[in-house]
């Protein structure tokens, strides 16, 4: 398991979806008849092998991409194409696509579940409003969460405030473009995001803490879970999101205050995951 420094700022001057890694494959889109034949058989091969990535790039024209991301068909289930887009750049006129699969989908409701529970005491469970499958507009590019929060509170900016994005062994420089997004303040008032990595061939998931510092992305926190000789082991726990952060106020009265996501809860999350994986 590599360990890393947790430490760690991002430059924003990267490319959004253009300095990808050569891992994720690319073609021209040609319409849908075209996509759906490319796209299953990738998704075939991405069953198959532990080794492929989840993702696929499209290049396509400005036109096609603002088609594709319309709202109303991302809402629409008669579009299928569009909910299987995650992000976009219309400066590179480029598009991402994400294999579906269990422990991907899985995970957004893992981590919302240990969150509420742990605004319960609270009593602010349900002061949060989800996001799955909304899109956020930045200046020439878009991204849809994996899953994202924000307050349920009048006047509120309708960007998360907080952000989970989840990969099954994508290369960190897809992590990290999507950290780059979320807290670039041209793209996003997003204060925090998640990102959960899980190991596609052993029980081990990485969770990174991404904050706002300095104009930057600032890697704050790194939570290691792995699973050896039946035992599962978490490193540097619990998981802090300042309380400031997610719901945009300060706390007030002495029941709200930072949440922290115990070692118990993210051990439910990872056993979970490995029971979806068959781990």
């Amino acid at each position: 398991m590599a360990k890393q420094q947790d430490s760690y700022d991002l430059d924003l001057d990267r490319k959004f979806l253009k300095d990808l890694p050569p891992s994720i494959k690319r073609y021209t889109y040609h319409g849908e008849e075209q996509f759906f034949d490319i796209f299953q058989t990738e998704f075939t091969h991405f069953e198959a092998s532990t080794e492929a990535s989840e993702c696929l790039l499209f290049h396509a024209s400005k036109e096609a991409i603002e088609t594709i991301f319309n709202p109303e068909n991302i809402e629409n289930e008669d579009t299928p194409i569009s909910r299987l887009c995650s992000s976009y750049d219309l400066s590179e006129q480029l598009f991402l696509v994400t294999m579906p699969s269990g422990p991907h989908g899985a995970a957004g409701d893992l981590i919302n579940t240990v969150i509420r529970e742990v605004l319960t005491p609270m009593n602010l469970s349900t002061s949060l409003q989800g996001y799955v499958g909304t899109i956020t507009r930045g200046h020439s590019r878009g991204k849809i969460p994996d899953y994202g929060w924000r307050p349920r509170r009048p006047g509120q900016p309708s960007t998360p405030s907080v952000t989970l994005e989840v990969a099954l062994s994508e290369s960190d420089s897809k992590l990290n473009s999507d950290v780059r997004f979320w807290l670039n303040p041209d793209d996003s008032d997003t204060n925090i995001c998640l990102t959960l990595r899980i190991n596609r061939s052993r029980p081990e998931i990485r969770i990174e803490k991404w904050e706002r510092q300095n104009d930057k992305p600032h890697r704050s926190q790194v939570i290691w879970i792995s699973r050896k000789k039946n035992q599962t082991h978490v490193s540097d726990h619990p998981l802090v999101i300042p309380f400031e952060s997610l719901f945009r106020r300060n706390p007030t009265g002495p029941a709200e205050r930072d949440l922290a996501i115990s070692q118990q809860q993210l051990v439910f999350v990872a056993e979970a995951l490995w029971e979806e994986q068959k781990l």
